[in-house]
């Protein structure tokens, strides 16, 4: 069995037909059939239906096609490697991050680790959160990073670091400054709010829940535009709090919100059926406790 054998079986099932992965490697049809037969005859299984128009895979198929596509990545990792190596660098780290936030993101993963591996190339794509989870699913990035509700893909490994609660920001002379220090949903139902991006559908959904609508007034990327938003404008900006962000908010009155899914979970994220090259594993161990 050859790469090619890997890489060209893997064609045919993402492409659906040997006629369209034929197509797609520039390869004739039949010898394309004939290196099918030859892959199937030396594992002694079908691996495939053929069908008039497409093709289904057998139990031996998927469990062959999973494999394939690890050999592929390995491959993979390894010519960026040995790309790597000729420019004085030994890896390279391949990670989606959510956009507006990337300043924090830099400084909180990399400063020490970049100091750790002083030798590592990256591509880092700095997308809106909806974008890395796509980003990963197809292989563009070995690690994604998420700032949401936990998503419900079965192909991907979840690995949750920090949770930061969802608390109401606004000026101290703001009605709200005279109520309690955590505030009913309800009472924020008739203010003006500013929301970044990746607390909106957490907001809309617990809103939902008291069947109420939340009066968006500005959706922002980073959360230093909502608190600026609601310092200028006198709204109320409804984003996620931790330690390190006191100082965006230190001249605002900060309240906790009454309802226990108002937080949003960071995670890292990982195709299943990838395997991870050396420096995105080192990535994770140092930034979350189980791999």
């Amino acid at each position: 069995m050859t790469l090619e054998s890997y890489k060209n079986f893997v064609t045919i099932v993402e492409c659906g037909s040997i006629l369209a992965a034929a197509n797609k490697l520039l390869i004739a049809q039949p010898s394309l059939s004939n290196q099918l037969k030859n892959i199937e005859k030396n594992y002694g299984t079908t691996l495939i239906i053929r069908g008039s128009r497409s093709i289904e895979l057998t139990d031996a198929g998927r469990i062959f096609y999973q494999k394939a596509k690890q050999i592929c990545q390995l491959e993979e990792n390894l010519k960026n490697e040995l790309a790597n190596e000729k420019t004085l660098f030994t890896n390279l780290l391949k990670i989606s991050i959510p956009a507006g936030n990337s300043a924090y993101f830099m400084h909180k993963f990399f400063d020490s680790f970049i100091e750790k591996h002083p030798k590592v190339n990256y591509d880092l794509y700095e997308i809106p959160s909806e974008f890395v989870i796509p980003n990963v699913l197809n292989r563009i990035t070995e690690i994604g990073l998420i700032r949401s509700s936990i998503p419900g893909y079965g192909s991907l490994n979840i690995y949750p670091y920090e949770k930061e609660d969802i608390v109401a920001v606004f000026p101290k002379k703001h009605k709200l400054s005279a109520c309690n220090e955590i505030l009913e949903v309800s009472e924020l139902s008739d203010f003006p709010l500013a929301i970044p991006f990746d607390c909106l559908d957490i907001v809309y959904t617990v809103f939902g829940h008291y069947l109420l609508s939340p009066n968006v007034a500005i959706i922002t990327s980073p959360k230093n535009t909502a608190v600026e938003w609601a310092r200028s404008f006198g709204c109320v900006a409804l984003i996620s709090m931790t330690e390190d962000d006191t100082d965006i908010a230190k001249d605002m009155c900060i309240k906790k919100i009454n309802d226990p899914n108002m937080y949003i979970m960071s995670a890292f994220i990982t195709h299943k059926e990838s395997v991870l090259s050396d420096i995105a594993r080192d990535f994770l161990l140092e930034h979350v406790t189980s791999i």
